[in-house]
This record gives C-alpha cells, structure tokens and sequence, in this order.
C-alpha cells in the first residue's frame, strides 16, 4: 500500500503498491460485507498459477495504469521464503481473473527468534467486478490460507479506505489480537512546489492554497536547519549497491530485539534488486572501523527525484553509532540537494538529529495540512486462540515493539 503522505508525490507515478487505490477501484468498499449470495456463487478464490502471470499483470495495468513485469517476477516469483508464488486471486465463472490479493513474504526477527511474515499489498478488482464482495472474500481467503502455514505474521500498511474496510472485518479475522498504529514519515522538502502535488485524506489533491501556505512554512523550517557533523572524526563513504557483507557485520554488532527485517545476507541480497530502486551504500567510519551505514534509495522513471534513506545499520547503538548517524545525515543532504523531498520512515534514526537537518514529520504542522497519516497493522496468522501475542519476549500488540524503515515500508 502506498505510503499516504509526501511518500504519493512519487507513488503516483509511480503507483508502486496499490492499496492507496482501493477507494478507487472498489475494493475497500467490498470489504463492508455487501456480498450477495448470487455473487458469492460467481466466484473462486485460489492461488496463484504460473498462468495466470499474464491476467495478474493485465489487472495491474487496469488498476494502477502500470505493468512491470521484471518489477512482478522480483518482487513475487523470485522471493526466496516461499514456495508458492503468494498471490490469491479471484476467478469468475468463466475462467477469467478479476481480483488478486499479492503477499510479500519476508523474514522478521524479534528478540532471539526468527519468524516469517506475509506483507500485504496491492488488492485489484477489475472494473466490471467490483462491489461484490470481492475485496473481504480475498482477506478472508489469505488469513485462512496461511493459518496453518509457515508465516506466522500479517503485516499491512493500509490507508484510511483500506483501514475501515479491514475494521468491518475485524471482528471475523480477530484483528483485535494484533497491533495497529501510525507510524511517522520525516520529509526533507527541497522544492516546496512538489507539495501541491501531493494527495490529501481521501486522495484528492490538495488545493493550492493549502499547499502554498504549507511550502511557505517549509521553506521557512529548512532555512533554519542545514546541520553539521558533531563528530569530525567520523568519515563516509560512498558505494554503488549493497555491500552485503559488510551490512551484516555491522547488523550484528548491536542487536535490536524490536519487531524488525531480519537483515541476513540472502535477505540482503533480494530485497535490494527491486528494479523500481537505484541503491547505494554510505558507510561511516570512526577510528578506521564501520560505525554505521546507510541504505539510500532513488526511485526510477519518476517526474520528481524522490530520495529514502531506506535502511541504517545497525538499527540502534550507542554514543558512536549516533555520531556516525549524524554524519550520514549530513552527506544524504549534501549528495542530494537537487532532489525533490528526501524522506526517512519510521523511529530507527533519533528525531532530533531528523529536525537538525531540516526533515519534518508528517503528522505535525506544515507538513500534516497536505498529506495523510501511514499505518501499520499486523496480526497473528494462526488457526489456534490466543489470549496475548508474545513473540521473541515481545509482546507485539504493543506499537512501541516495532521498528520498521523504508526497508521493510518500500516492499509493501
């Protein structure tokens, strides 16, 4: 699903996840139970078959205006935790695909355990199917699916359409088990007039007037904050991709029992040759030795130069790791003063080296005028009851138990 803030500056072009257009096409509104028993009758959730690899990217064509199909094979074919290609799609009657449910599998770590969870993403319905249930018939068929399956967690990053469509369900699916919460996106805004692009709540643009006042008070907050390095000990550079064997030395230095990616070498290897991305690496040195890196991400074929800083690593660590943190800061700015909006996901970096180097939050004033709020919502994928969801020593219905990035954010 799309991150639902200054994030669909980039994402409506680039439309890369798809639950930001559930409003549109009809899916979330099926989840409000307005199945009739004809309809019900009409179709056929199953999973995905290496034939119906063409019906599946045609549907992505009509929903987001986008067919990928190097982007379609990296993302779901060529994913190394499953078996199955994890797509549920819905066949009617005569045969034809007119929905499907994609998952992204990924491995979690939480404390000293590892788990596999399932991200879901991008739900289509055709145009001629739509308001007929299909939207709860494939949530309810993924939950069941994978309940006496080997991924243990359902993640979700739903707008606010896709939010309320799941909460008619929630009784049913018992998403009451799990956790939902908002998570924070910072943006550093280069070019303020990229703002009145942006989609506002219910994903309307956002009238000029709104945008304006709000690239006037974005510019007004950057004049104030180009940081510099605390420590001029620490030393960066630069390298084309990821380094994956020095990520996951550095990943291992200062572990995070928090809900997170767990970043081992295969992981490290797949999730960065998504072909919508170019990536590079920053590394901070302090004393000859890595102290930190970061993951930083461009999009590709898109009209404004959107920048994540996808992944740090480690996720956390002392005095060091914050100097080293800060100087990284400071070099994504530098490297990248001609892009659009920079943008960090999540509470991984410390907020007040974010407001040194002029990034704002989403949910706080200018930025909260012009874009909406990113949620994260996940559950237990289990035939059996549970009372309390501990895992790892973490009890995960707790917001504060997760910490994601762009790295886990960008993948669904």
């Amino acid at each position: 699903m799309d991150a639902e803030d200054a994030e669909d500056a980039e994402n409506a072009a680039d439309a890369d996840n798809a639950d930001a257009a559930a409003d549109e096409d009809g899916a979330a509104t099926d989840a409000a139970g307005d199945d009739t028993g004809e309809a019900e009758r009409d179709y056929h959730v199953r999973q995905y078959e290496s034939a119906d690899r063409e019906a599946v990217l045609s549907l992505y064509e009509t929903v987001f205006d986008r067919t990928d199909p190097d982007w379609f094979d990296w993302r779901y074919v060529e994913n190394p935790y499953l078996d199955e290609t994890p797509i549920a799609v819905v066949e009617a009657d005569n045969g034809d695909v007119v929905g499907a449910r994609p998952s992204v599998p990924i491995p979690l770590r939480i404390g000293n355990q590892r788990v596999l969870a399932v991200i879901q993403v991008d739900p289509m319905v055709h145009p001629d199917h739509r308001r007929r249930g299909l939207f709860s018939k494939m949530v309810t068929y993924v939950y069941d699916h994978y309940a006496t399956r080997d991924p243990q967690v359902s993640i979700g990053f739903p707008n606010e359409a896709v939010l309320g469509a799941l909460d008619k369900l929630g009784e049913r699916l018992s998403l009451h088990r799990g956790v939902r919460r908002e998570c924070p996106v910072y943006y550093r805004v280069q070019d303020p007039t990229a703002l009145t692009s942006l989609p506002s709540i219910g994903g309307e643009r956002a009238t000029n007037a709104v945008a304006k006042l709000a690239a006037t008070a974005t510019r007004s907050y950057l004049s104030l904050r180009t940081g510099r390095p605390r420590d001029a000990d620490v030393t960066v550079r630069r390298e084309a991709g990821v380094p994956v064997e020095e990520l996951t030395t550095l990943v291992a230095t200062s572990p995070l029992p928090h809900v997170h990616a767990d970043r081992d070498a295969e992981f490290y290897a797949w999730r960065y040759a998504n072909p919508r991305f170019e990536y590079e690496t920053l590394l901070a040195e302090w004393g000859g030795s890595p102290a930190a890196a970061f993951v930083v991400g461009t999009q590709r074929d898109v009209a404004s130069t959107v920048v994540h800083v996808t992944d740090v690593a480690p996720l956390t660590g002392g005095e060091v790791w914050t100097d080293a943190v800060d100087a990284l800061l400071a070099r994504v700015v530098a490297d990248n003063d001609d892009a659009a909006l920079l943008s960090v996901f999540g509470e991984a970096l410390p907020r007040r080296l974010l407001e040194k180097y002029g990034f704002a939050r989403n949910d706080e004033a200018p930025l909260s005028r012009v874009t909406t709020p990113n949620y994260l919502v996940a559950r237990p994928l289990t035939d059996e009851r549970i009372d309390e969801w501990v895992v790892g020593g973490q009890r995960l219905s707790e917001g504060e138990r997760w910490r994601f990035t762009f790295c886990e954010r960008e993948l669904g």
